[in-house]
């Protein structure tokens, strides 16, 4: 599993733990940036991993679907 930080810069590292609110795969640094949040923010508050934006389908993905 890779860093969903890191792979929305383009870059490709492992992810080591998972954000507590939304499950993204997090790598060290943005683990300690997660925790450092959620350390000073309220109970209730989620993270800032944007894991439910809707993304657009690749062009062959219509295409794969039909049986």
């Amino acid at each position: 599993m890779l860093c969903y930080s890191c792979f929305e810069l383009g870059n490709e590292r492992p992810a080591v733990a998972l954000c507590r609110s939304c499950n993204a795969g997090l790598c060290l640094d943005h683990l300690r940036a997660t925790a450092a949040h959620f350390a000073t923010s309220h109970i209730l508050d989620s993270c800032h991993h944007d894991t439910w934006t809707a993304t657009e389908r690749p062009p062959h993905a219509e295409l794969s679907s039909r049986p």
